[in-house]
């Protein structure tokens, strides 16, 4: 008798959205994608016949396998495959384990490390001739039972003994420094904030798989002051200043698997000169560069680096529609292939607009990008995601931007992309929401289908702000001017705020900006009809503001004969 087995690993929550650090988010879903990868081989090596992924060598694999059991008993098969998942976890923390030992309490960790992945598995008899569509609704059916019969192993807390700060689920398994102290290279290479605590996961997310730094939200926000300014003397002087601290002191980025970060491959913070506190409570006092004045020298010869960058959130709509109606396993497996070549290509695209991919899984993506960069990264997904599966139906891809200062916590940068991500699925997919967040005061929200050409719109807003055909304070005075024209009588309505909205530009447009009058007329002619409409425009003015002050950032000025004799 054949089966259909389904695997679903975890927990998702801890291993992808708790983290402080980008290297936490990045490596906890490279991990889940590892975990979930000895699995599906597990399954492979029983004799099964992956449905989803179609193999167990793509770039990543979700924490969800499907597959075909021609032969043999599926709970031999699941059994074998939560056995070689909870394997490679167990590698992966006593790598861990090694690199940290001096700062671990051994009975917590031991408490810990064995009770951390969450394995469901279900099954079903393949019954001819019970089509394929039926059996995998059923299987699907079975899982999200078992899930919900969650297995709860009796708790293991110790009083007086801190939770972890990424997400405070368990205790920190770090000694209490004071008590007992550690070795002193080991508050450098963890990178611990004064105070700050880790379970478990958030240790083996911290110093795992080597020492290789990820890219940080800092280093993302400054790269398009980093493409403006890398041709001037000043910025080569920060260059060789940073290039002679140790790996210690400052992060180096690997230039071969970060190639977009090669004109600066270096922690992002030491560009902003307001974070060098944070940055010196993260290492040893005698560590602490001599040097710092020749790079504080450097960056008082150039403008201050934007603070902002893009978190870029992308699902597939109507996905699991396609699946429902696909007739057969070949089917299914096809269908998976197409989507793994997405996801493949997502790095491309990703790295491409120098941004950092945090994963790509099946149809779900997240990455970080500078603020110039966002729309067209966003476009590009777009239109791969829709040439791979066309032959699907109508599937798609809602993106959600969201643009926000590097210095917000983590976990809510994340938060602030996933809203955008559902306000883009709103009220009827394939839409793309772009949402900033500005340090005070509400966000900024837009939201446009696709087939609208909001990005094309964003970016020419962007272009007219920076030649002042659009004046920058314009929108302010637009949103008054909004309240002004609520229940005003529809007859009138139109060519009287057109009228309004065009005198109001007239009077703040710049001598510069005029030569684009007669395109300004036409757009606002095309796009306000109401209050509501002047509402939105001036919503993506703002919006546009933003990504018109990166684009200022990442333009190349010409190096002028004085910066030349500094």
């Amino acid at each position: 008798m054949s089966y259909l087995l389904v695997i679903s690993i975890g927990p998702v929550q801890e291993f992808i959205a708790a983290a402080r650090r980008t290297r936490d988010l990045w490596f906890g879903s490279y991990l889940l994608s590892e975990m979930s990868r000895a699995a599906a081989k597990s399954v492979e090596a029983n004799g099964g016949k992956l449905i989803f992924p179609a193999s167990s060598n793509v770039d990543n694999v979700a924490n969800v396998i499907l597959a075909e059991l021609p032969s043999g008993e599926p709970k031999h098969v699941a059994a074998q495959a939560k056995h070689e998942a909870h394997q490679t976890w167990l590698a992966f923390a006593n790598e861990a384990y090694e690199e940290a030992a001096g700062a671990i309490r051994q009975d917590i960790w031991g408490d810990q490390v064995d009770d951390v992945i969450e394995f469901y598995a279900a099954w079903v008899a393949r019954t001819d001739p019970s089509p394929y569509q039926s059996d995998r609704a059923r299987l699907m059916r079975l899982l999200a039972g078992r899930k919900n019969c969650r297995d709860f192993a009796p708790a293991k807390g110790r009083a007086g003994v801190p939770k972890s700060s990424l997400d405070g689920q368990r205790e920190s398994v770090l000694k209490d420094p004071a008590r007992e102290p550690w070795p002193e290279r080991l508050r450098t290479q963890l990178r611990i904030r004064k105070g700050e605590q880790l379970d478990v996961v958030g240790l083996v997310k911290r110093v795992a798989g080597g020492k290789r730094p990820y890219p940080s939200v800092s280093r993302v926000a400054a790269d398009p002051w980093i493409r403006g300014n890398k041709q001037k003397p000043s910025f080569g002087d920060l260059v060789e200043a940073c290039k002679a601290l140790p790996k210690h002191v400052l992060h180096h980025l690997d230039e071969e698997h970060f190639p977009q970060f090669q004109d600066f491959p270096y922690e992002g913070t030491v560009v902003f000169k307001s974070r060098h506190h944070e940055w010196r409570s993260e290492i040893d006092e005698e560590d602490w560069p001599t040097s710092i004045g020749q790079i504080q020298d450097a960056l008082g010869k150039l403008s201050e680096p934007s603070p902002y960058l893009a978190v870029l959130v992308a699902d597939g709509d109507r996905v699991g529609a396609a699946i429902a109606a696909l007739a057969s396993p070949d089917a299914h497996r096809d269908f998976s292939e197409n989507l793994s070549g997405f996801a493949k290509q997502v790095h491309t695209i990703v790295n491409a607009n120098r941004g950092v991919l945090v994963y790509a899984g099946g149809d779900d993506v997240l990455a970080f990008l500078p603020v110039d960069k966002c729309l067209d990264c966003a476009r590009q997904l777009h239109d791969d995601f829709g040439r791979r599966l066309a032959m699907y139906g109508n599937l798609s891809l809602s993106v959600g931007i969201a643009i926000g200062h590097f210095m917000e916590n983590l976990e809510d940068l994340l938060e602030y992309g996933r809203a955008a991500e559902k306000a883009a699925k709103k009220p009827d997919r394939d839409g793309l929401a772009v949402h900033l967040h500005k340090r005070g005061g509400a966000p900024i929200q837009i939201r446009s289908p696709w087939q609208d050409q909001p990005d094309q719109r964003l970016k020419r807003y962007a272009e007219l702000l920076r030649r002042e055909a659009i004046p920058s304070k314009l929108p302010y005075d637009l949103r008054k001017l909004a309240d002004v024209y609520d229940g005003w009588p529809k007859e009138t309505l139109a060519q009287a705020l057109c009228a309004d909205v065009l005198r109001v530009i007239r009077d703040k447009q710049p001598k510069a900006g005029r030569h684009y009058l007669e395109e300004i007329e036409q757009l606002v002619r095309t796009r306000l009809t109401d209050a509501t409409s002047l509402r939105r425009f001036t919503e993506e003015v703002l919006i546009a503001h933003q990504i018109a002050m990166a684009l200022e950032q990442a333009e190349a000025p010409s190096v002028t004969a004085e910066e030349v004799a500094r």
